[in-house]
């Protein structure tokens, strides 16, 4: 490929190209159709009030198997600037050397292209490239034939995406130059369009992204404070239950013993006493009622320790960062969803193993890592509600539905907290897209596609620490909680 450019003479400032014979060879003349100027004359045209210090270029390829017409339009374009910035030429004498080009060279600006080269339709085809098979609607393309039989304007303008249809031998230095700078400015213009386009959609994403973020805020500070609420209204009639169990139980032996005295005392009662102890099933009673305050005992007992979940758990609205037990939380979110966790018409019961390391308090925003985990652990219900897949998580457990929670120290300063179940798992293409905002894969009106975009902005964005998911089709998935022991980002 030639790149051979040559002095535009002082004289050239008027002049303009010209095809005079079917060879399609360039001759400079005057404007007024004078004789070929001197070549020996030396100087150099600068478009009008173009800055003198380009920074950056402008990409012109110029397609036509004739080197003369190269080397002509180099002669004609090589000292031209716009908008500070210069022309940069790449040359390509086939339709196939412009398609490797146009490929190659994505941010070119403006092809120069001639129709009949090794094909009569050469042209044609590359047109068709670039806008069919590269989706390149941005480059300008000005089509440039001396054999407009071979490629009618009528017919070319209705059925290519072209910019501009010219004879060569109507295209003047100074017409050439004018039609370079109008496709210039349009590829520029586009490109400011397509630059602005994409700010205000990221823009709007991030707007719409927020929304969804303070609207489940929102959502979860409302539940947390209902959950605050309903633990309180439980939380004061246990505490009179749990407190006075302890005195019924007092009493109650008290009660026992006197019986026993009086058996051991008067072994024959009356006839009353005694069709009263076998009405009521006396020494059953007496075995039994022990029993029966023990299972109260542990209710309450299971009460309360509810009680104080909820209230862990209804800590969604603390904005400060505290030390904090992780699996305290998990557990809390556990007892939360342990409704979800039980045997129903879906799947038998999950079984959830924790396998929890070792873990200090860790700095942390406390009710935005709980919605993390309730996020993680309610996607990995839903994905056991599909079924699971052929991953083996431990020898007693592969064939049912289950979760595995495990917390582990990294490096001193890190906690990881692995959450995995063995459920169906994801393809590829819909792990890469499960952070992103308002994606789902669940029926219209099951999901926002929110819980994991905002469980990614909490860990990444609020703690400085990374969740990542690793899955692949009947394999499960695990989902990996890193962040800090000492502090938040």
């Amino acid at each position: 490929m030639s790149n051979e450019n040559q002095i535009v003479p002082k004289s050239a400032t008027d002049a303009l190209f010209v095809f005079a014979d079917d060879e399609d060879r360039f001759i400079l003349a005057d404007d007024d159709g004078g004789q070929p100027t001197n070549k020996n004359d030396s100087g150099s045209q600068i478009v009008p009030n173009s800055p003198p210090a380009p920074v950056a270029i402008w990409k012109v390829l110029i397609v036509d198997d004739d080197v003369s017409v190269h080397r002509a339009t180099i002669l004609a374009l090589e000292d031209c600037t716009f908008e500070g910035k210069s022309l940069m030429f790449l040359h390509a004498h086939s339709g196939a050397e412009a398609k490797y080009l146009i490929q190659a060279h994505p941010d070119m600006a403006l092809i120069l292209l001639d129709v009949v080269m090794e094909t009569h339709d050469a042209g044609l085809q590359v047109v068709q490239y670039i806008r069919a098979e590269l989706h390149n609607h941005q480059v300008r393309i000005i089509l440039r034939t001396g054999q407009p039989g071979e490629a009618p304007e009528a017919s070319v303008i209705l059925d290519y995406d072209i910019n501009d249809y010219r004879l060569k031998t109507e295209l003047t230095r100074q017409k050439l130059i004018t039609v370079v700078i109008s496709s210039l400015r349009s590829y520029g213009n586009i490109l400011t369009i397509e630059n602005q386009n994409s700010e205000l959609t990221h823009t709007l994403e991030h707007l719409q992204q927020t929304q969804a973020q303070l609207i489940q805020a929102e959502k979860m500070s409302s539940l947390g404070q209902m959950v605050a609420g309903v633990a309180h209204e439980i939380n004061n009639p246990i505490n009179f239950i749990y407190g006075n169990l302890f005195h019924t139980e007092t009493y109650v032996q008290a009660l026992l013993k006197l019986i026993k005295t009086y058996q051991e005392y008067y072994p024959l009662p009356v006839a009353a006493i005694q069709t009263t102890a076998e009405s009521i099933d006396l020494p059953f009673l007496m075995e039994d009622l022990p029993k029966l305050l023990d299972s109260m005992q542990a209710g309450a007992n299971r009460i309360k320790h509810i009680v104080e979940s909820l209230r862990n758990f209804s800590r969604l609205d603390e904005a400060q960062i505290k030390p904090v037990d992780i699996h305290s939380g998990i557990d809390s979110t556990l007892l939360i969803l342990q409704h979800r966790l039980q045997a129903n018409d879906q799947h038998p019961e999950i079984t959830v193993i924790k396998e929890y390391g070792q873990l200090p308090l860790v700095n942390c925003y406390v009710g935005a890592l709980n919605q993390v985990f309730m996020n993680i652990l309610s996607n990995a219900i839903d994905a056991l509600d599909m079924g699971i897949g052929n991953s083996v998580m431990t020898s007693e457990t592969f064939s049912l539905p289950t979760i595995r929670i495990r917390t582990e120290i990294q490096d001193a300063n890190r906690v990881l907290i692995h959450i995995a179940d063995n459920g169906t798992g994801m393809s590829e293409s819909i792990l890469k897209r499960i952070f992103n905002p308002f994606f789902t894969t669940k029926p219209v009106g099951s999901g926002t596609g929110l819980g994991l975009s905002i469980s990614y902005s909490i860990v990444v964005e609020q703690h400085g620490g990374h969740l990542t998911c690793s899955s692949a089709p009947g394999k499960g998935t695990e989902f990996v909680i890193d962040i800090s022991i000492g502090s938040c980002a």
